[in-house]
């Protein structure tokens, strides 16, 4: 059987089943699949098979609250990390290969940038997790997986 990468046909049937058989195992009373979710869900390029899309659609309906499907941003891992995006404190007209960066590029500038702004502090009130509104578990791995180090002059 080929990969679901090379089925995107078969996305919606499959995720309209795991949402039914886990919002009845975990009693949800999920209904709808809202579009842009769908579409989210489509696009990416699954690296795994059916058995990835349906971790995927499990985590997300312990997660949604009401009747729709919620897919946080956190839920898909990037897959796209080589596409070049246009980083936000450049110019947004500007278009030349050399002003963009990739995904992970992109990522580690954020990550370090709210580090920096708060010294370096991940959790609580004034930590850069809440800047970068994730869980202070999630920034950690990130800058794990990202290799963010705080220097030894940033230290001082």
């Amino acid at each position: 059987m080929p990969p679901l990468r090379e089925r995107p046909e078969d996305i919606a049937l499959l995720t309209h089943y795991f949402v039914k058989r886990y919002a009845i195992k975990i009693g949800r009373q999920i209904s709808h699949v809202p579009r842009d979710v769908m579409q989210r869900l489509v696009a990416y390029a699954w690296p795994g098979n059916v058995r990835e899309l349906e971790n995927v659609i499990e985590r997300a309906v312990i997660l949604s609250a009401g009747p729709d499907l919620v897919l946080g941003r956190e839920a898909l891992p990037s897959s796209f990390t080589n596409i070049p995006i246009a980083v936000a404190t450049q110019s947004a007209n500007s278009d030349s290969p050399e002003d963009l960066l990739t995904l992970e590029q992109a990522e580690r500038h954020h990550i370090v940038s709210a580090l920096k702004q708060t010294q370096w502090r991940i959790d609580g009130q004034q930590g850069a997790a809440r800047i970068l509104n994730i869980h202070p578990s999630t920034l950690r791995s990130r800058m794990k997986k990202l290799d963010i180090q705080r220097s030894a002059e940033e230290s001082s």
